[in-house]
This record gives C-alpha cells, structure tokens and sequence, in this order.
C-alpha cells in the first residue's frame, strides 16, 4: 500500500452520508513492487472484515470503476429490483430471494434494504386518550416535553446564548421498559402510564423509499468475484424463477447487465451498418460481388479466433470486447483487399490464369500483410498484458482484435485464395460460355 485516506460521513463523488458511513480510499504500489494483483488484495482485504468485524457492510469497488458506473447509472454489477405497491410485503420478499441470492457463488458485497437508526413510534389510541379526557395532541405533547425536553430559559454568555433544556435523565429516555410507563398527567390531575392510551413498538425504518416509474421499488445488489457477468445472471434469474413471489410483486434483472445488454443491441446495430458499408466500398472497388463476397467472409471465420482468445485468456463478452470485434471488421477487410487488388491487377494486365494469378499475389502480398498484422498485434500487446493505468479497461479490446487477426491472417492468405479461384474459375466459365 502507497497511501490511504478516510472520510466519515461521504462517500466517492463528495456525496454525504449518514455518520456510520463513509469510504476509506486506498492507493496501492506500481504492480511491480508488489506480489499480489488488485482483485487478490481486495478478496484478502474482505475475508479479513468480514472475520474481525461481522456487523459491518463493507463494499469493495476501485475509483475507475465506480465512477463509469455511476456515468452509467448502474454502478452494480448485479440488481433485482423488486416492485409492489406495499413496503412490508417487499421487505418479505427481499429477504426470502436475499437468502438464496447470497448462495450463488461468486457474489459479494451483497445489500438489500438499509436500515436507519433504531426508533420508538407511540401509537396513541384516540378513543382510549378521550376516555381520560384528552386528545392525542396533548398526549403527544407531554411524551415530547419529557423525552426531547423543553427550552424554557437560556444561558447568556460573552459571545453565545445556549438554550437550557429541561428532560428526563437518560437512564430513563433510553430504557424501553419506562417508556411503557411514562407518566402522562390528565386533566383531572391524575397520573396513568403511557401504555394505558398508546401502544409502543420498537423498529428500524428505512433510510429512504425508491421508487421507480411512480413504483415502489426494493433493490438488491452485490458485485462479483471471480466469476463472469453472465453465467452469474444466469444463476439470479434461477434463483428468481423457483422463488415464488407475493402477489402483485414483480421483479426486473438491472444494474450493469441490463445496460451490457442495450449497449450489445446497439452495438450489434453498428456492426451490421458497418458491414453494409464494407460491402459497399468493396463492391465499388472490385466491381464485382464475388471478390466482396469472399473478403467479407473472412470475417464470420476470425470470430472463431476472437471468442477462442477470449475463452483462453478467460475474459469475458462485455462492451469493450465486442468494440474489438467492429474495429477487426476494418483490419480483416483491409488485409482482403491488399490481396485481391493485386490478383486482378495480374489477372487483367499481364493476362495470367486465376490461379497463376493467386499464387503470385499471395507470394508477393504475404509481406505488407505479415507487417502490418504484426505492426497492429505488437501495438495492442501492452494493452493485452494490462500494462499502463486504465489498461483493465481496454484489455478485452485488444484480446479480441489480436485474437480475429491471428487467424485472419491465415484465412487471407489460405482460405480467401481457395474460395476466389473456385467462384472466380465458375464466373469465368459462365462468361466464357455466354461469349460462345
């Protein structure tokens, strides 16, 4: 560890909080000073709260992180947010899905609903208050009087004035037992206990009530430790399925996998544009729907590349690896192009047969390919490793574009041949037979 700091009473962002809440910031040595990566620590750091301080939630988040999520709006990774028209009944519910929620293995930090500070409520019996002659105002008045206090003079000093508040001690203001014997004066003058006209409960209320479009909503969150986003959603909604709910209560999957999922729609949408547009150009440039045709087939086959990196390096689907997958679009259609500009180049200048065609191309492109294949692997390779601040970030990215090109490169130079000189051999054939 580098440095730490401590705030009571706020949280990242300068948001304030409650006194029993706050945020201890923790900057840790350059990775090359230290044994352990970020998530070992943090995994250390929780079996170690959790053993010396039962009773506290603790929530483990890096800054970076925290703060996409919030510009996001979904700083969790994982939330059910369950909807009803009734506070008890979600507080049920909560605690019957919170039980197997915090089953599923892989989820930490787990909250549910945050309890405020303990409280008392009096609930004053009308009819029972009339009945000795009062109203529950001035029941209400009287209990007030003795457990908040009065301020019927003040303290006048040099640069202050300080009220003097009359009370009762508190060893009797804090002793549930006397409160239930509170001595309420009648009007008559006699002296009856609280709990003759009032019924006195004792609870912790919520800090706050969310709501949702105009819905009552409870939210149940926690993050994930080793274990992907998606295989744990899967786990959630299980869960949620074979739980049995109250009725007229709902619930809806949210936090960073409802948005992971709209961002995927989008950028399935972008993709799709983005291919309709490489095959425009290609179509101008070959004048030709075959060589189009076979390029852009390169890049179904180099997804088999990108998932299998992914699947090795065990980095999961998320946002920045799909961006990787739109940007290999642009370097496996680039690679394509190289080749086949210069198999029509030979095949209509110097008159050489497809094939005589393709074997010179592949000989002679295989360089510029091979270089700048290995120029744009080698410059994602930093990023690859994680190395550098803020590289977490972008590391799925680079895993996915090396991982595409990898095999792009062998399928531009073996598969995009043998697919051009069969369609292209046919389409010459085709032609020559309408010629005849």
């Amino acid at each position: 560890m580098a440095s730490f700091s401590r705030r009571t009473g706020a949280e990242m962002g300068l948001f304030v909080t409650e006194q029993n809440r706050g945020d201890v910031l923790i900057k840790l040595k350059p990775r090359a000073q230290r044994d352990r990566g970020t998530e070992e620590v943090i995994q250390d750091l929780r079996a170690q709260i959790e053993r010396s301080h039962p009773g506290v939630l603790v929530e483990f988040v890096q800054v970076l992180q925290d703060m996409l999520g919030d510009l996001e709006g979904s700083p969790e990774p994982v939330e059910v947010k369950l909807f009803g028209s009734n506070m008890a009944v979600l507080e049920d519910a909560a605690g019957r899905v919170g039980e197997k929620l915090q089953k599923i293995s892989g989820l930490v930090d787990y909250k549910a609903i945050l309890r405020g500070n303990p409280e008392i409520l009096f609930h004053v019996d009308p009819a029972a208050a009339a009945r000795l002659g009062m109203t529950v105002e001035q029941v209400t008045q009287q209990v007030s009087a003795g457990l908040l206090g009065l301020s019927e003079s003040s303290l006048r000093q040099a640069d202050r004035t300080i009220d003097i508040r009359v009370r009762f001690p508190d060893q009797f203001r804090f002793n549930y037992d006397n409160l239930r014997q509170f001595p309420v004066v009648t009007p008559d003058r006699k002296i009856v206990p609280l709990s003759s006209m009032a019924r006195i409960e004792e609870l912790r209320g919520v800090n706050q009530l969310n709501r949702e479009n105009l819905r009552l909503m409870v939210s149940l969150t926690a993050r994930l430790e080793n274990r992907d986003l998606g295989s744990a959603i899967h786990d959630v909604q299980n869960v949620m399925k074979s739980t049995a709910l109250p009725t007229g209560c709902t619930y809806e999957i949210g936090g960073q996998y409802a948005t992971q999922q709209a961002s995927f729609r989008e950028l399935l949408w972008v993709l799709t544009l983005a291919l309709g547009a490489v095959f425009t150009v290609l179509v101008i440039q070959f004048r030709a729907l075959a060589p189009a045709l076979i390029i852009l087939s390169a890049v179904p086959l180099s997804l088999v590349g990108v998932f299998a990196m992914l699947e090795l390096t065990g980095t999961p689907l998320n946002v920045s690896s799909f961006m990787g997958i739109i940007l290999m679009v642009g370097l496996v259609v680039k690679n394509g192009i190289i080749l086949f500009e210069y198999v029509q180049k030979l095949n209509a200048d110097e008159q050489l047969p497809l094939r005589e065609a393709l074997v010179q191309a592949g000989r002679i492109r295989v360089r510029p390919i091979l270089m700048t294949t290995l120029a744009t692997l080698f410059g994602l390779l930093p990023l690859a490793l994680g190395l550098g601040s803020g590289a977490e970030l972008q590391k799925p990215l680079a895993l996915a574009v090396i991982g595409g090109l990898l095999l792009s490169m062998f399928i531009t130079l073996l598969v995009m041949p043998l697919l051009y000189s069969v369609f292209g051999e046919s389409r010459g054939a085709d032609q020559a037979a309408e010629s005849v």
